[in-house]
């Protein structure tokens, strides 16, 4: 691909807008258009393009410019690799390229024009030769390096992809020292739910002072997982953001890859999905139940702890693709050692190879995957599978 650089007048820019709007490249991710079309008007107006004007502007409420918000980072660098895209495979002579410079925002325009053929010559095809030697070494270390069936279709598709930690609701009010502080009721995790046991406990002393905290907090599973997904995704250089569940908006069920590190009593409405996609399980706090579709049997799953102090953990591992084509993956447990087990599991090249060859699953199926983690404190962990459920 030869790049010539050029002016253009504003019409030919958004002939060129319009064209790629049409290209299945960008056709079947509305977001990455939108955001091109803004980063390009607001170049053609000269306005000085910030990382923190695109997240206020673009974004609006769903950008946080206090915390370490990537978001505007991510989408970029997906804006980008549509672009690239796009003029490898679709693009013609004469067409406008759009160019995003890394670590800028403004839209550089320049004239596209394909490499002329040259007819090879006797030495040419000698050199062609040697050069495809390290070019199929190169390729061949390349697809070596193709994700797991469990996420490769997650990270093939045209959706960004969103990490969220169930983080514990805590409650304020009156406590033991008889000063004001932060208590925990794992059967209350939201300010719907305090709100509900307010109004059924009205003798409950004190009940009028307790009230939702904004300092909520996470397990150890929470760290070990960010690092865990962090370092497995860098291989294939593959960009997501973080956040957590009471900081999540319900509007990303539909436009955005999730995938959920946390206890089944933190879900939050991501419970949802699992309830519509796999009806049969039902959650309690370190509980699972399972009613069986033909016979209607119910089994209960317990987490428990033995004498000895070692951890019984029930683990769930779901996939789920959503209507819009976004993908879900549940890591679900109510102990640390479940969710840090399943991570490790999934993220190993051999042991996803050897679970999706011995329950013949391929990179589509959707299923819901029940695991037995048995082990001490965040060592010498034991998993053993206990019953798959494929998605009707």
């Amino acid at each position: 691909m030869k790049i010539i650089k050029e002016e253009f007048t504003q019409d030919e820019i958004v002939a060129q807008l319009n064209k790629l709007a049409s290209d299945k490249a960008f056709s079947r991710s509305k977001i990455n258009l939108r955001l091109l079309r803004f980063l390009v008007e607001s170049t053609l107006k000269g306005d000085d393009i910030k990382e923190v004007s695109i997240g206020t502007e673009f974004f609006g409420v769903n950008y946080d410019p206090i915390k370490s918000d990537n978001k505007v980072r991510v989408y970029i660098y997906h804006l980008r690799k549509k672009l690239d895209e796009y003029y490898t495979t679709s693009a013609t002579p004469g067409e406008i390229v759009f160019r995003i410079h890394k670590g800028q925002y403004k839209v550089h325009f320049e004239k596209f024009q394909k490499l002329p053929t040259v007819p090879p010559s006797k030495f040419n095809k000698l050199y062609l030769l040697f050069a495809l030697i390290p070019l199929g070494v190169m390729s061949y270390f390349l697809l070596q390096n193709k994700a797991n069936d469990f996420w490769n279709t997650l990270m093939k598709n045209d959706f960004s992809t969103t990490v969220i930690f169930g983080d514990y609701f805590t409650i304020e009010g009156p406590i033991s020292t008889g000063r004001k502080g932060i208590i925990r009721d794992y059967e209350i995790n939201s300010d719907e739910e305090l709100q509900t046991f307010i109004e059924e406990h009205p003798n409950v002393e004190n009940i009028d002072q307790f009230q939702g905290s904004r300092h909520h907090y996470f397990n150890w599973m929470a760290p070990y997982c960010s690092k865990k997904i962090t370092q497995f995704w860098s291989e294939y250089d593959y960009a997501f953001d973080i956040t957590q569940v009471s900081e999540w908006n319900i509007g990303q069920i539909e436009n955005r890859n999730l995938v959920y590190f946390g206890q089944s009593k933190s879900m939050g409405l991501l419970k949802n999905i699992l309830k519509e996609n796999f009806p049969q399980y039902s959650y309690s706090s370190q509980q699972l139940f399972r009613k069986d579709p033909i016979s209607k049997e119910e089994t209960s799953y317990n987490d428990y702890v033995t004498k000895e102090g070692k951890i019984i953990d029930y683990t769930v591992v779901a996939k789920i693709t959503m209507p819009a084509g976004n993908e879900v993956r549940f890591f679900l447990s109510d102990q640390d050692c479940g969710v840090i087990s399943a991570v490790s599991y999934f993220t190993d090249s051999e042991s996803v190879d050897a679970f999706y060859k011995r329950h013949q699953l391929h990179q589509n199926d959707d299923f819901f995957a029940l695991f037995k983690v048995s082990g001490w404190e965040r060592k010498s962990y034991e998993m053993e599978f206990v019953l798959l459920d494929r998605k009707n």
